[in-house]
């Protein structure tokens, strides 16, 4: 990857065709500026917030910056209780989805820190189960399918917001307070 401040230099092997070209790109002058930097959390949209401050109280952290995982736009952590969403996630239009989906990891983290399925199935076209399970074959171990298949279909669900917050309440005890056990 060559960073956005970089300026690109062509040459052409062949003498009379070389040119050498220097192509100019802005080079960010402020964080904001940059798609890569760290963003606050105000950055995701009003709907989410209320999950945010949820997983908040619950002893999660929220994390708008590069994931420690190269290539990754989402990750959930465990054992620190962290949720990571991408920068870019922003810049690619998928910030909405991948924080959902690395909300259900949290709820699915609780009580225990170990990942257990939360139980939900989905009916999903055909067409986005196909791409789901492309993406579960190709970069995700058999032992995380469920997990994983829970956390895809939960993301589009126009729901997904509120089932999230139900189940946190749940699974996820405020600290000091014991499991909430409401169906």
């Amino acid at each position: 990857m060559i960073p956005a401040a970089a300026a690109a230099t062509i040459v052409v092997a062949q003498p009379h065709l070389a040119q050498s070209t220097q192509t100019s790109q802005s080079v960010p002058t402020s964080p904001t500026d940059d798609p890569l930097a760290p963003r606050p959390l105000s950055a995701l949209p009003a709907d989410l917030q209320p999950l945010v401050r949820d997983l908040q109280a619950r002893g999660f952290r929220v994390r708008i910056a590069l994931p420690p995982v190269r290539q990754a736009y989402g990750l959930f952590q465990s054992q620190s209780r962290t949720l990571w969403l991408s920068p870019l996630s922003f810049e690619l239009g998928i910030a909405r989805p991948t924080f959902l989906h690395e909300a259900v990891h949290a709820v699915q983290s609780c009580p225990s820190g170990s990942l257990i399925p939360i139980g939900w199935h989905f009916t999903l076209p055909a067409v986005v189960e196909q791409e789901i399970s492309g993406i579960l074959t190709s970069r995700y171990h058999n032992n995380n399918r469920i997990l994983e298949q829970e956390a895809f279909g939960l993301q589009g669900q126009p729901d997904a917001v509120p089932r999230l917050r139900q189940a946190l309440q749940q699974r996820c005890p405020l600290p000091g307070k014991p499991i909430s056990h409401r169906p």
